[in-house]
């Protein structure tokens, strides 16, 4: 079986960035309706209230990649059977 989606450390620092990024919006989203004064404990609540959202985002993100991986792995078998 070939190897249809390559991992490599560039493409993990690439979905590391993508996440961090994503968590740090959702934070910024959240932190509006967090029932509190506190500075703080507003960003305290948001930023982990934002991890179940990252870890959902993370998931849909590599979900995508392996889809369009197997979609180029069939499109490429397609091509190579045509000929």
């Amino acid at each position: 079986m070939s190897k249809a989606l390559n991992v490599t450390p560039k493409s993990i620092a690439i979905d590391v960035i993508i996440t961090g990024i994503a968590w740090i919006l959702f934070t910024l989203w959240f932190k509006q309706h967090v029932p509190s004064e506190a500075a703080t404990t507003q960003l305290l609540v948001a930023a982990f209230s934002a991890m179940p959202a990252v870890g959902t985002f993370w998931l849909c993100m590599n979900m995508f990649k392996v889809t369009l991986a197997h979609q180029k792995q069939l499109k490429k078998a397609a091509q190579t059977k045509d000929n």
